[in-house]
């Protein structure tokens, strides 16, 4: 009997310790930039909003995060909106705001205590994130451990160019992505001169297949333990990513008017419905159609002679028009109906801008244009 009952503790003992040993708290490195100078103005930093929708993603799964950066201390965002929600709430919390005053050196970083890294991104991760040879120890110790994950977004996906393991980079014939060229053209940074190369070009040239959606827009690419977000509309997927790679069900997430805008964008972008099928179902603040008719916008400034974009920028700015109208979107519509040969519709839009006393004298040069042919 005594020795059932040894036997019987021991089962209990040896069944509790492997229970709380499957449930162990995930530990992620977040690192950011360094380089950051007077929010941004004089040296680039990391992006603010990044970090707290990455943090927040991670702490609400019960992911444990430590933030680190190549030069550790006090580490500059650029600038950012410090009254939007979510940016107070961190700010204003004692725990939370620290955090960035006391970021931890990527020197002092024992690997082997975390089971993944995410790297935020911004454009001062150009700078500093691919040359911190300390980061560069980090990343493979935890690339050479299984069950780790290797994560970024927009810019942090720098921090992985450089890495070599045995004259290869550990990125050869990886699916990734990062921040595009068309991306960094379309906002042209002042800072886009400096940098030591394009992020698109470099994971490239290391041997990456570097994957993209259409600019701002979601993507996340998963490959083996890398996991990648293109922009800043991605992190908080890639996030929820990492979390599920971790063995941690994520919860499941409210998204607001902004990420629903941007899904219902995207889907619009990859063809998987026609603006025109839900025209009559939508409502008025349903959607943000400020942003609806901007990304048009953009999309047309950046379409040159590709006929695609032009008939989707044309269409997300008309779709938006009745909530949200905005005199040179219109005109710029009305260039690129001429440019695609819709002269009738072209009237119309320029007619009407005449109607309302709108760039009144841009859009009579283009309608006698359209007269006189």
């Amino acid at each position: 009997m005594k020795n059932f009952i040894v036997l019987l503790l021991l089962s209990i003992t040896a069944s509790t310790f492997s229970q709380s040993n499957s449930k162990i708290q995930k530990k992620v490195l977040l690192v950011v930039s360094s380089y950051g100078k007077d929010d941004g103005l004089t040296r680039p930093g990391f992006e603010f909003e990044e970090f707290v929708d990455a943090y927040n993603i991670f702490t609400q799964n019960k992911v444990r995060v430590t933030v680190a950066s190549p030069k550790g201390g006090s580490v500059i965002a650029d600038k950012f909106d410090a009254t939007k929600e979510k940016n107070k709430a961190f700010l204003t919390n004692e725990n939370t705001a620290s955090l960035l005053k006391q970021t931890v050196a990527t020197s002092q970083i024992n690997p082997s205590n975390f089971q993944a890294i995410y790297v935020i991104g911004g454009k001062g991760a150009m700078f500093d994130i691919p040359y911190d040879p300390s980061l560069h120890d980090i990343i493979l110790n935890i690339y050479n451990r299984k069950g780790t994950v290797l994560a970024a977004v927009c810019h942090g996906a720098s921090a992985f160019v450089n890495v070599k393991q045995q004259n290869k980079y550990i990125l050869d014939k990886v699916n990734i992505t990062g921040f595009s060229n068309e991306e960094e053209h379309i906002f042209k940074s002042k800072w886009l001169n400096e940098f030591p190369f394009l992020l698109e070009d470099a994971l490239n040239a290391k041997g990456a297949i570097y994957q993209k959606s259409s600019f701002m827009l979601e993507n996340v690419v998963i490959s083996g333990k890398f996991i990648t977000g293109q922009n800043p509309a991605s992190t908080k997927a890639s996030a929820e990513a990492v979390v599920n790679a971790l063995g941690v069900k994520p919860m499941r997430k409210d998204t607001g008017k902004q990420e629903e805008t941007l899904a219902f964008i995207k889907k619009f972008v990859n063809g998987q419905f026609y603006l025109n099928a839900v025209n009559n179902e939508r409502k008025a603040d349903q959607y943000d159609y400020k942003l609806i008719a901007t990304y048009g916008f953009i999309l047309l400034q950046n379409a040159n002679e590709n006929n695609d974009k032009l008939e989707k920028g044309m269409e997300l700015i008309t779709f938006a028009k009745p909530y949200f109208f905005n005199e040179n979107f219109q005109l710029l519509v009305a260039k690129s109906q001429i440019k695609i040969g819709y002269l009738k519709q072209a009237k119309q839009t320029l007619e009407e801008l005449i109607e309302k006393d709108f760039l009144k004298k841009e859009a009579l040069a283009l309608l006698n244009g359209i007269t006189k042919s």
